[in-house]
C-alpha cells in the first residue's frame, strides 16, 4: 500500500484552528486543551506543539482567523455601491449572520479565559474588537458627512454602544441554546440605533 501522504504545516495548522473552534462551539473554552485538540485533529501532542507552542498560541491563531474571515465578509458586501447609511445597515445584518454561522465566537468573547487568562490572547482579542469598532465608527462618520446621521452623534462612542448591543444579543442567543435566529434580530438593532441616529427633516 502507498504511504499516507503527510499534510503540510499550513494545512495542519488550519485543521487545528478549525478543531479549536468546534470544541469551543460545543463545549466552551475551558474544554479546549492540547489533549482535546490533538485528539480532535488525530495527531500526537508533541506534534501539536510543533505547530503551536501552547493553548494561548492556538487562541491567538483563532482570533487571527476570525478577523480574516470577518474582513472577507465585509469585503463581499459591495459596500461601495451603497449610500453610507445603507452600508452601516448591511454591515450589522452581515455581522449577526457571521456570528450565527460561527457560534464559537460568543463563547470565546464571554469566556473566563478572556477575562483572566493569558494577556497575549486578551490583547489580540482587544485588537480584533478595536478593528471592528473603528470600522463601524468610520461608517458612522461617512454617513454624517453625507448628512444622513445627525452631527451630534459621536462615531466612536456610538459604535461602542452598537457593538455592545450586538454582543448582548449574541450572549442571550448562547444562553438560549441557539433557540432563536440571531440574524433575525438585525432589523430591531437597526430600528433602535441606526434609524434613531438619522438626520431629522
Amino acid at each position: 500500500m502507498p504511504a499516507k501522504k503527510r499534510k503540510s504545516a499550513e494545512v495542519r495548522r488550519h485543521d487545528v484552528v478549525e478543531a479549536a473552534m468546534e470544541i469551543i462551539r460545543h463545549e466552551g473554552v475551558a474544554k479546549l486543551t492540547t489533549r482535546s485538540l490533538s485528539q480532535a485533529v488525530g495527531i500526537a501532542q508533541p506534534t501539536l506543539f510543533l505547530h503551536f507552542g501552547s493553548k494561548s498560541h492556538v487562541l491567538v491563531a483563532l482570533i487571527d482567523t476570525i478577523q480574516e474571515r470577518l474582513q472577507q465578509e465585509m469585503a463581499g458586501l459591495g459596500l461601495a455601491r451603497l449610500p453610507p447609511l445603507e452600508r452601516l445597515k448591511a454591515v450589522i445584518r452581515a455581522h449577526l449572520n457571521f456570528i450565527q454561522r460561527q457560534p464559537g465566537i460568543p463563547r470565546l468573547l464571554f469566556s473566563e479565559e478572556l477575562q483572566s487568562g493569558d494577556p497575549v490572547f486578551r490583547a489580540r482579542m482587544n485588537g480584533l474588537v478595536q478593528f471592528f469598532l473603528g470600522f463601524i465608527a468610520d461608517l458612522i462618520a461617512a454617513a454624517q458627512a453625507e448628512g444622513e446621521i445627525r452631527p451630534e452623534i459621536v462615531p466612536q462612542q456610538n459604535a461602542c454602544i452598537l457593538i455592545a448591543a450586538v454582543q448582548g444579543l449574541a450572549f442571550r442567543w448562547v444562553l438560549s441554546d441557539n433557540r432563536f435566529e440571531l440574524s433575525e434580530q438585525a432589523d430591531a438593532v437597526i430600528a433602535t440605533f441606526i434609524d434613531g441616529w438619522a438626520a431629522r427633516p
